[in-house]
């Protein structure tokens, strides 16, 4: 019988479109149980994977794998190039996530640009008078400039654009007529177009193309007051470098979802931050995403084990050459 491996738990909705196949096995491996994972793989058919690393010894053990799931988008944490020499394909969760992760950009922007950190604490200290000297900036005619035009990235522009922003897109790999004709500016060399722009926004995967992308140098060229949110991934943008050009006035504010390493330890530099806001990677986190997510994961489970898994899903591609 064809087995689906859930490495740690997924929302119930998920489990139970798994479970109406009487002819699936489901098992579930408690975060981080490296020893049952590695047990349970030979047996596998599909696994489905949350915050935990998958690497070159587990795709070797799983002798009959058809499917690694990522549950959410990013897929960093698995060994691309082994499940590729292995045939087996990577795929992720495609929309199911980006509205969310879009909505959640907007509201870093919105709380570092409004200092609502602040201002909360000073409401509920008495602090009444602090809002006179509180600095607070608006988003309305702002540039904003979108790195990545993918699934998030274009549901964070027309956003954006909602707000009265002024959107500008650098992707290299989307042409400049479809964020033409999507209403919005292309940017060609997005360090170029850094000095005049008051809002930065990331949304790339994690590649060594992007890895350090925001590096200490890149930071310096940001706009005096700008701000930087990231929500990709945090080797993404130096993270020391961003807390240290907040502190210095440099940036007006920063927001992250996402952090090196993580979880952040309590003496992290963003942690310690006050100008910084943070959300623990729960940017998809929400009711509505994480049923959305279980269903699509199993789904796309049952489509691999029935050979019609479908394409759009995967990020190796050419391990589904035959």
């Amino acid at each position: 019988m064809p087995t689906v491996l859930l490495y740690d738990s997924i929302d119930p909705a998920g489990v139970e479109v798994l479970k109406a196949r009487r002819d699936i096995n489901v098992v579930s491996v408690r975060a981080n149980d490296n020893q049952a994972l590695m047990a349970a793989l030979p047996d596998v058919d599909a696994a489905i994977l949350r915050y935990y690393h998958f690497g070159r010894d587990a795709i070797a053990s799983a002798k009959r794998l058809k499917l690694i799931q990522r549950h959410g988008v990013g897929y960093d944490r698995v060994d691309v190039a082994a499940a590729t020499e292995h045939r087996v394909p990577v795929a992720t969760v495609g929309e199911a996530n980006s509205v969310t992760v879009a909505e959640i950009t907007l509201y870093f922007m919105l709380a570092a640009a409004k200092q609502t950190l602040e201002l909360d604490r000073i409401t509920r200290s008495g602090e009444w008078s602090k809002r006179e000297t509180t600095p607070m900036i608006e988003l309305f005619e702002k540039n904003v400039l979108i790195v990545g035009f993918g699934r998030i990235g274009t549901r964070v522009a027309p956003r954006c654009a909602a707000f009265g922003m002024n959107v500008h897109v650098c992707d290299p790999y989307v042409s400049d007529n479809v964020i033409r004709d999507r209403g919005f500016t292309p940017v060609k060399d997005f360090r170029a177009s850094l000095p005049s722009m008051d809002f930065v926004t990331l949304h790339t995967p994690l590649t060594p193309e992007t890895n350090r992308l925001f590096d200490r140098d890149t930071i310096a060229r940001m706009k005096p007051g700008a701000v930087l949110i990231n929500t990709a991934r945090g080797q993404i943008a130096d993270n020391a470098a961003v807390s240290e050009a907040v502190t210095e006035g440099r940036l007006f504010a920063a927001g992250f979802d996402v952090f090196e390493p993580e979880p952040p330890g309590t003496d992290h530099p963003l942690v310690t931050n006050p100008r910084v806001v943070l959300t623990p990677h729960a940017a998809a986190l929400t009711r509505e995403c994480n049923r959305r997510t279980s269903i699509r994961c199993a789904q796309n489970a049952l489509d691999a084990i029935d050979d019609r898994l479908d394409p759009s899903y995967v990020v190796n591609p050419a391990a589904l050459a035959r």
